[in-house]
């Protein structure tokens, strides 16, 4: 099961695009697409990686003017026919909580979101009903208790039997990053992968 990072890149596609997203609903190989959610100024989202996109800093910068300079939007992505997993990692860990989660919530999308703040995936999950939560955590048992969350995000090299057993018990869904072996994929794990990775070549 495969999470295509950033959507897929093909020739001239630039990554966290519609076109790139396009390419990962429509290759068989890919169960959803992965992607960054960022708000802006006037507290719309846009998909980009980094906080500052063509000398603006998204944070300080309304959506039109974000929006002419080629960064999509969250509405789009939520527009997209699909009803394969939408994995939005959320970079903003001081967003308005209440109404990304409305714009959510108001969604018929199969939808996941992560961040690296276990802080504000807590919040969050408290105004959701139509989404999944999980959290970036890379290194399994950097905290207690894991049973808030409905996915769990690792390094691969990290992960082992032990791990899957003990997820899977908890009915928590694993997600991992990372180079992946593929004699050892694992029906239980989504692997969030770019596709231009050799094994995905040999895929």
């Amino acid at each position: 099961m495969f999470i295509a990072h950033r959507g897929i890149i093909l020739n001239d596609t630039k990554e966290n695009t519609l076109k790139a997203f396009l390419y990962a609903i429509k290759d068989n190989k890919y169960s959803g697409f992965e992607c960054d959610v960022r708000e802006t100024l006037d507290k719309k989202y846009v998909i980009c990686h980094d906080a500052i996109y063509k000398n603006n800093i998204i944070k300080y910068t309304k959506l039109d003017k974000l929006k002419k300079l080629g960064l999509t939007t969250l509405d789009e992505v939520l527009n997209l026919d699909t009803n394969k997993i939408i994995l939005l990692e959320l970079k903003d860990f001081d967003m308005d909580i209440k109404l990304f989660s409305k714009i959510i919530n108001n969604s018929s999308k199969n939808i996941y979101i992560m961040s690296f703040s276990k802080n504000l995936i807590k919040k969050i999950k408290k105004y959701l009903y139509n989404a999944k939560c999980g959290v970036l955590n890379y290194i399994f048992n950097s905290e207690k208790e894991y049973n808030v969350y409905d996915f769990i995000v690792l390094l691969n090299n990290t992960i082992n039997n032990d791990i899957i057993s003990y997820f899977k018990q908890k009915k928590i869904t694993i997600f991992s990053y990372g180079i992946i072996d593929l004699k050892k994929i694992d029906s239980n794990i989504y692997y969030i992968v770019d596709n231009n990775a050799k094994f995905m070549l040999k895929y």
